[in-house]
């Protein structure tokens, strides 16, 4: 899958302990939770996506459920966004717009822009991303090839870890919204309970991914 442009921002060892813990942090009011998140947390709302902040270490964050507190809360931090391009066509999905979108990406603090990247390029940001979470995790349960059900391209690696009743997925994810074509780069964090074991084949394994990370 050719790639017209990658942003990205490395995932630090700070980045993701910062993710896994949110689940256990204590609540906070939603009256209060603006003005927390900014003074405490050094978040700051984003555009980029709905319903998303930006992260002290400059990642897009959004969720499903309370970001802080919440067991229940499926958490997505986005570290890269790529354009892939499959055929090209420029009329079809409005290629200038996306171009720009990406470049909106890239311009966030932290995060660089790679133009016409190689799959290879793509699957070394989700590598190093991978060794930092190993060092906090131990190595993945699970590696797979993505496919359709995570996004247009590129099928890059997915990775899955279980901590206590919560699973850790390293993936590419489709966008579904607002833009309709790109492909997110994510870490995501979603309830998993203790008694539900990962499935054995690779196609609904990656079923169960898809069912846990695009919401």
């Amino acid at each position: 899958m050719p790639v017209h442009s990658l942003a990205h921002a490395p995932l630090s060892a700070d980045a993701v302990r910062e993710l896994l813990a949110m689940p256990s942090l204590p609540a906070v009011p939603e009256e209060e939770f603006d003005e927390y998140s900014e003074e405490e947390l050094g978040w700051a709302v984003t555009f980029l996506v709905q319903d998303a902040v930006v992260t002290r270490n400059h990642h897009v964050l959004w969720y499903e459920g309370e970001p802080l507190g919440d067991p229940e809360s499926t958490l997505i931090l986005t570290f890269g966004e790529a354009y892939p391009v499959n055929p090209p066509d420029p009329d079809e999905y409005g290629h200038d717009a996306l171009v720009e979108l990406v470049e909106k990406w890239a311009g966030l603090p932290g995060w660089t822009l790679l133009e016409q990247p190689a799959e290879a390029e793509c699957e070394a940001v989700l590598d190093r991303a991978a060794d930092v979470i190993t060092a906090e995790l131990g190595p993945p349960l699970r590696t797979l090839r993505s496919n359709d059900w995570l996004g247009m391209g590129p099928h890059l690696r997915c990775r899955v870890w279980r901590r206590g009743e919560h699973g850790v997925v390293l993936s590419p994810r489709e966008d579904g919204g607002p833009y309709g074509y790109l492909t997110h780069l994510v870490l995501a964090v979603h309830p998993w309970p203790a008694d539900e074991e990962l499935p054995d084949a690779d196609e609904e394994c990656l079923r169960w991914v898809r069912d846990r990370i695009i919401l």
